[in-house]
């Protein structure tokens, strides 16, 4: 009826897996940001509001290309006209490549967090 100590250490060493997968599931930005042995990323927690200030970054440079159409125009209307249009295809390429590389970079620490937890079973 009780436990011999081969099954008590396993159960033990279950437990403690588990427990420290949760641990470093719900581990505060700010402690993971001093684990200075990197067994937790924070890039996936960060990399919504990277996408934010990125978006941001791209607004802000279409509206200075839309801008500088509009400034143009007074002394060549094509030149200023195209600037105007280029306003959005500006926006609609920056924000991709954005999204692309972030995406990348997500996957890539996916990866690596799926090949840590394969290594430890």
């Amino acid at each position: 009826m009780g436990y011999n100590s081969q099954q008590f250490c396993g159960s033990f060493s279950q437990f403690n897996s588990e427990h420290k997968e949760l641990t470093m599931q719900n581990g505060s930005l700010f402690g993971k940001l001093f684990d200075f042995s990197f067994k937790e990323f924070i890039t996936l927690q960060i990399v919504k509001y990277l996408y934010i200030l990125s978006m941001v970054f791209a607004a802000i440079t279409a509206l200075g290309t839309l801008g500088a159409g509009f400034t143009s125009m007074q002394f060549n209307f094509w030149s200023g006209l195209g600037g105007i249009l280029m306003a959005p295809i500006v926006f609609f390429l920056l924000v991709l490549l954005a999204r692309l590389l972030l995406e990348a970079l997500v996957a890539t620490f996916r990866i690596a967090e799926n090949t840590s937890i394969l290594v430890e079973k």
